[in-house]
């Protein structure tokens, strides 16, 4: 279908970029003399996740800065992109889904393989919006923390971010125009299954035999399926890691350059299948109403989307942009520690790390809303609110026996009662920080710190995160679950 419907589109958006940089000046002098021409990328800072944090948990931080937990509960379906899922052959979207707050009863949806994945979850989500006739609340989320070998320009170039967008009739602030999608299956890199690393072939025939004929005649089909002329595209949305591709086919297709996007290199880096959509999310905190998008993704062919924004677009306020938010959350992290977080250095963690640590997957199902959802209980007769549920009210003055209502945590603002900082537990990136906090409601849980460089105070706020808790070595095994974070500046993705 080559335009979008009329009654449905993009109701709002969230950004995720992590707080660790990896400066690239740094990274150049560890592995320049491997290819002296990484030396041209020497500047700026690559975003990199923490030792705890993959696309799963970008993705759900983007889906939270997306909507509140009352409003996801809400969505539909949820489609997720991405090239570096921790999963070959289990629903990803899924393990977002329960984080996320979202229903049981969702739709939900993998797109990968494809460094266009992003854009073409973008299209299905806009689609099932407006799937039976009936408008539906739909959420897509895209994350990418793509790994290259050392000295290799991919490990230079790259960064670590996601994006989401929910889709509906209510509010919308953009719609989706038109859309157009070519599948050649051009190689300008590949990677095989099993595979940590891709191979990728020479720029100049990329640029030249891929982006430049390959581009174009979809870019300019998707305008004319929109009836705009290239003079009327206000955003120009095209990422390559290649310098100058993006004005390159602005010029060939008529767009003005100063139409062109922040690709934000600098400051993050490339951020894969989720880079369309970051750069996307960033336009619309600059854009003004009635100005029209064109954005599109490269891989095995091109998918363009004409957007044009609403009157509404006013509503979402001073939104930070990508590359505010890029600049203001940042800690350094060594070159050295990058690898170990990464799996591409293996450091002698001692004895403590040999722990077997399987998951019990019956039991970790069983209690599936404590655990991924963060879910406490209510006394439906006092309301003292206690984690984990019990049938029992831990309330010295009550003591009810009978069920308790379901109580969120994920959203709830909490205080550090205690803090512990153990150097001999095993943690991939020593010390283990741990301690009792307390929420706003009264609940009181014993949580790791994550994100924490220095021991935070007893009496400061945190706020909650999901994150990686353990990874099993033996099995290849992510389990996750709910750590806090110190709660200092804004959220990530939140209005100024």
């Amino acid at each position: 279908m080559a335009r979008g419907d009329e009654t449905t589109g993009i109701t709002a958006f969230g950004i995720y970029v992590p707080s660790m940089r990896l400066h690239r000046k740094a990274m150049a002098s560890e592995v320049g003399w491997i290819n002296p021409a990484l030396n041209g990328y020497r500047h700026g800072v690559r975003a990199i996740c923490d030792f705890d944090e993959d696309v799963i948990t970008m993705a759900v931080e983007a889906a939270r800065h997306c909507k509140d937990s009352e409003a996801l509960g809400e969505i539909s379906a949820i489609v997720a992109a991405s090239t570096t899922f921790p999963f070959a052959d289990r629903l990803n979207a899924s393990v977002i889904a329960a984080a996320a707050g979202l229903s049981n009863c969702v739709q939900a949806v993998d797109i990968a393989n494809t460094q266009r994945a992003g854009v073409s979850a973008f299209r299905v989500a806009e689609r099932l919006s407006a799937a039976d006739g009936a408008p539906h609340q739909v959420l897509c989320v895209a994350a990418d923390c793509r790994r290259g070998r050392p000295g290799s320009l991919v490990e230079m170039t790259s960064g670590d971010a996601a994006v989401s967008f929910v889709f509906g009739c209510e509010n919308v602030i953009a719609r989706v125009m038109a859309h157009r999608v070519s599948t050649v299956d051009f190689v300008d890199h590949y990677r095989r299954a099993n595979e940590a690393y891709e191979y990728g072939w020479e720029e100049r025939w990329v640029r030249d035999e891929g982006y430049r004929k390959i581009a174009p005649p979809i870019l300019t089909c998707a305008m004319e399926a929109a009836g705009v002329s290239s003079a009327e595209i206000d955003h120009f949305i095209f990422p390559s890691t290649i310098r100058g591709v993006a004005g390159g086919l602005a010029k060939a297709v008529d767009i003005r350059d100063d139409a062109v996007r922040d690709d934000f290199q600098d400051v993050i880096g490339e951020a894969g299948a989720a880079h369309s959509l970051l750069m996307l999310a960033d336009t619309l905190c600059a854009a003004g109403p009635g100005e029209k998008i064109l954005m599109a993704g490269f891989g095995q062919g091109c998918e363009a989307i004409v957007l044009e924004t609403t009157s509404l677009i006013k509503s979402i306020g001073d939104r930070q942009g990508v590359r505010a938010l890029a600049e203001s959350d940042q800690h350094e992290l060594s070159f050295i520690r990058y690898l170990s977080f990464n799996g591409q250095l293996e450091p002698d963690f001692g004895p403590r790390a040999e722990t077997d640590r399987k998951t019990a997957h019956s039991a970790a199902y069983r209690h599936a809303d404590r655990v991924a959802r963060l879910i406490a209980g209510k006394c439906e007769k006092c309301g003292t609110v206690q984690f984990p549920k019990a049938k029992i009210c831990v309330n010295p003055n009550c003591g009810h026996e009978g069920n308790q209502s379901d109580h969120a945590l994920a959203q709830e603002a909490a205080v550090i009662k205690t803090v512990t900082t153990d150097w001999l537990g095993f943690s991939r990136n020593p010390p283990n920080r741990y301690g009792m906090v307390e929420f706003a409601s009264g609940a009181r849980m014993i949580l790791n710190f994550t994100s924490a460089p220095d021991e935070p105070p007893v009496g400061s706020e945190v706020s909650m995160v999901y994150r990686i808790q353990e990874f099993d070595p033996y099995r290849k095994f992510h389990r996750y679950s709910w750590k806090a974070k110190s709660a200092d500046g804004p959220r990530n993705g939140d209005i100024k």
